[in-house]
């Protein structure tokens, strides 16, 4: 176990890589649901990675990938759908990795300092993506009750040209 001073400086390790994080989504122009879910499921393989380090890594490795099942399918399903199931993944995660790395069995072969720089991370991320998903929501609310642009219509020739698509003529 650490004590206080170590947990403090480890979890301002993680929130040094958050704000890389957040960092790499401005600087990309991405998603920060999509940047967070890549990085939610790259956290949850390097439990993996450290479950070879156990005495019998068989049963562990197949703990760990069940993690990585569990939260690989929260960050997909951000992916492809609201960012707050990312959200919930980094909520969740940081009792997992406490509770399970840090205060139970898997403390055998997961780095104390990682589990701990983790949490911080977790927290802090999620609190970005809902920042990031509540800020894009507010502005698609307020762009919603502006009157949609009129319908622009063709040129005349433009018209011609299609017309003639349409009836099979010359293209």
């Amino acid at each position: 176990m650490l004590d206080t001073t170590e947990i403090a400086i480890f979890a301002a390790v993680g929130l040094v890589f958050a704000l890389g994080l957040m960092a790499l989504c401005r600087w990309s122009g991405a998603p920060a649901q999509r940047v967070a879910a890549y990085a939610l499921i790259a956290l949850s393989f390097l439990y993996v990675g450290f479950a070879f380090r156990a005495e019998e890594p068989g049963p562990w490795v197949g703990v760990e990938m069940t993690g990585v099942a569990v939260f690989g399918t929260l960050a997909g399903m951000s992916i492809i759908g609201a960012p707050w199931w990312v959200v919930a993944g980094f909520l969740v995660h940081p009792f997992y990795a406490i509770y399970f790395h840090y205060i139970g069995a898997a403390s055998q072969f997961a780095p104390a300092p990682f589990v701990i720089a983790n949490a911080a991370f977790d927290v802090a991320t999620a609190l970005f993506v809902a920042y990031a998903a509540l800020r894009g929501a507010g502005r698609t609310a307020m762009t919603a009750g502006a009157a949609p642009a009129p319908r622009r219509k063709l040129a005349a020739r433009s018209q011609h040209r299609s017309q003639s698509r349409d009836a099979g003529g010359p293209a």
